[in-house]
C-alpha cells in the first residue's frame, strides 16, 4: 500500500529509477577502481546516500520491509565506512532508530551499529561530536538491550511517556522540529523529496513497548515497521 502523503506513485518510481541505476552503476568494478584512495571516503558517503534514499523510497512507495531492510543494510554499511564528527546528527538517529525497528534482524548489523557507537563515544569524548541522550538510549537498547531514560535535544522526544497519548501528542511537533535538517521542505521541490518518517518515535514506541492502532493515522509515522513483528 502506497504510504506518502505529498507526492504520487509516478514521482516515487522515477525517483526509484534514477537512484537505483547511479548506485548500481558507482558500484560496478569499473567505477570502484577509479575511485582514488583520498576521496574513498567520499565514495562511501555519497553510496550511503544513494541507498538512504532507495530505503526511503521503497517504504514511500509501499514495498515490502525486506526491500526496506535491504537497502538499510547497505546504507548503515556504507555510513560507518565515513561516519565522523561532522555528520548530520538527524542522520545518527535515524539510522539507530531503523536499526531498533528492526532489531529481529540485528545479527544481520549489530557490528556495524558497534562500530558506530565507538566512534560517536570517542568523538563525545574529545568534543568533537554534538552529543545527545537519545543516541545512547537506542545504542544501549541493542547493544545490551537497556531501556535508559534519556534526555534529548529534540523536545518531542522529551514529551513522550509510557502511553499512546503522550505519542500522539509529541508526534504533532515532530515535522517542525526538524526545521534544520536538509531534507526539511524537500516535499515542495521537483526531486528532492524521498518521504518523510518519524523512525525516531517509531523505535522509542518498541523500547518502552508503547503499541496504538491510532498511530496509523499520525502523520509521518511508520506504523508498520513498528508493529512487523506482529504481522
Amino acid at each position: 500500500m502506497f504510504r506518502d502523503k505529498y507526492k504520487d506513485v509516478e514521482y516515487f518510481e522515477k525517483r526509484l529509477n534514477f537512484n537505483l541505476k547511479t548506485f548500481e552503476r558507482r558500484e560496478g568494478k569499473e567505477h570502484k577502481e577509479r575511485v582514488l584512495p583520498q576521496y574513498i571516503n567520499k565514495y562511501y558517503l555519497t553510496q550511503s546516500g544513494y541507498a538512504e534514499k532507495l530505503l526511503r523510497i521503497n517504504y514511500s512507495l509501499g514495498h515490502s520491509l525486506d526491500e526496506v531492510f535491504k537497502w538499510f543494510k547497505i546504507s548503515l554499511n556504507y555510513y560507518q565506512k565515513y561516519y565522523q564528527t561532522r555528520g548530520s546528527i538527524y542522520t545518527l538517529i535515524d539510522y539507530l532508530s531503523l536499526a531498533v525497528l528492526f532489531e529481529d534482524r540485528k545479527e544481520e548489523f549489530i557490528e556495524d551499529v558497534e562500530k558506530i557507537f565507538s566512534k560517536y563515544l570517542s568523538f563525545v569524548d574529545s568534543s568533537e561530536q554534538y552529543e545527545d541522550g537519545f543516541i545512547e538510549t537506542l545504542a544501549l537498547y541493542l547493544l545490551k538491550g537497556d531501556v535508559e531514560n534519556f534526555h534529548s535535544h529534540l523536545e518531542y522526544l522529551n514529551m513522550i511517556g509510557d502511553d499512546a497519548d503522550s505519542v500522539i501528542e509529541a508526534q504533532k511537533f515532530w515535522y517542525y522540529a526538524h526545521s534544520e535538517a536538509s531534507w526539511y521542505g524537500t516535499h515542495k521541490t521537483e526531486d528532492a523529496y524521498y518521504g518523510y518518517w518519524s523512525f525516531d518515535t517509531a523505535a522509542l514506541c518498541k523500547i518502552r513497548g508503547i503499541y496504538d492502532q491510532r498511530f496509523k493515522d499520525l502523520d509521518f509515522f511508520p506504523y508498520d515497521l513498528l508493529v512487523q513483528e506482529e504481522q
